[in-house]
């Protein structure tokens, strides 16, 4: 997937919370009752950072869900320190 093609999101400008999984820490970036549960997909993986997204129910479009981080590699600080920088760069306007 192009550049091109993640600017169609819109960017999330927070996280809303933070949940564990027995794998992960996930950022979670939009609520999850706006998705279709059934949607919800790896779209890129890069370094320790995983992007998910879904498709919302009111559209049906798809929109970034969450940011997913290894717990095996990572610290919650650090995984919270690399969601941080993920949303200064979206909010530039960078989207890689």
């Amino acid at each position: 997937m192009g550049m091109h093609d993640q600017a169609n999101y819109r960017r999330p400008k927070n996280v809303i919370e933070w949940k564990r999984t027995t794998g992960q820490f996930v950022a979670i970036l939009e609520p999850i009752d706006q998705f279709d549960p059934k949607s919800i997909r790896e779209l890129k993986k890069k370094g320790h950072e995983t992007l998910l997204v879904g498709r919302l129910k009111s559209t049906g479009e798809e929109e970034w869900y969450a940011l997913a981080y290894s717990r095996v590699d990572l610290e919650f600080d650090e995984a919270r320190t690399l969601a941080r920088a993920t949303l200064e760069r979206w909010r530039d306007g960078q989207v890689s």
